[in-house]
């Protein structure tokens, strides 16, 4: 069965992009271009398996992001990643609670690798 990712992104380029990534590796990405509608969509089908959020989103954060997902599945990975690098922003997320943190525009093996790290660890029954 394949593995289910949320990505949020409003940037539909970086959706694409990641698509194109992930192609081979049996996976099926739900995009939402927003954090309030990720937020909505999740707590309706909690059953993906990876979270990967952009920071800066429209109508709720990625911290916001976090935070509500994690109060409907606490053990999800959810990787943050963002082009706002200042403000020791990767200290931040990981600070926060998010499982990595991958900055923008990112080496794109590095990001393969970080993804498929929490999409192949076989579910705890």
């Amino acid at each position: 069965m394949d593995k289910q990712i949320l990505y949020i992104d409003s940037d539909i380029a970086s959706y694409i992009l990641i698509s194109e990534i992930l192609r081979n590796c049996n996976v099926k990405i739900t995009h939402c271009k927003c954090g309030t509608s990720a937020i909505l969509l999740f707590k309706k089908y909690p059953s993906f398996d990876l979270i990967i959020t952009e920071i800066r989103l429209p109508k709720a954060n990625g911290f916001t992001v976090l935070n509500e997902i994690r109060r409907i599945k606490p053990d999800i990975p959810i990787i943050a990643q963002t082009a706002s690098v200042l403000d020791n922003m990767e200290k931040r997320c990981l600070e926060a609670g998010f499982n990595e943190f991958v900055a923008k525009p990112f080496d794109l093996n590095e990001f393969t690798i970080t993804t498929k790290k929490y999409i192949q660890k076989e579910k705890n029954i």
